[in-house]
């Protein structure tokens, strides 16, 4: 999110959150949290990956990642959670013990 001024009216530019695939190594905690701009929150995704967000994203109003939320609950679920802002995808090797 970035605020903007156009024509001297101010708003706000909601940026496309963005998702990270690794699957070599883990990251650290300190490229996770930069990452995703905070604090983080670990789920496992349905088919066995792990999915990294900013815990308190949703208080910060951050924007609904569609593609990390799919990877998340599986093609045709139904979700009742969704995620929101940048998140990382850890697979293989990358996945947090």
């Amino acid at each position: 999110m970035r605020e903007v001024n156009i024509n001297n009216n101010k708003g706000v530019v909601m940026d496309k959150p963005q998702i990270k695939y690794i699957d070599d190594k883990p990251p650290t905690l300190e490229e996770m949290q930069e990452y995703v701009g905070g604090y983080i929150q670990v789920v496992n995704a349905h088919n066995g990956d792990q999915i990294i967000m900013d815990e308190e994203g949703k208080m910060k109003s951050k924007s609904i990642n569609y593609k990390a939320t799919k990877h998340w609950i599986g093609e045709n679920a139904t979700a009742y959670d969704y995620v929101v802002g940048d998140a990382m995808i850890l697979s293989g090797k990358a996945r947090l013990s």
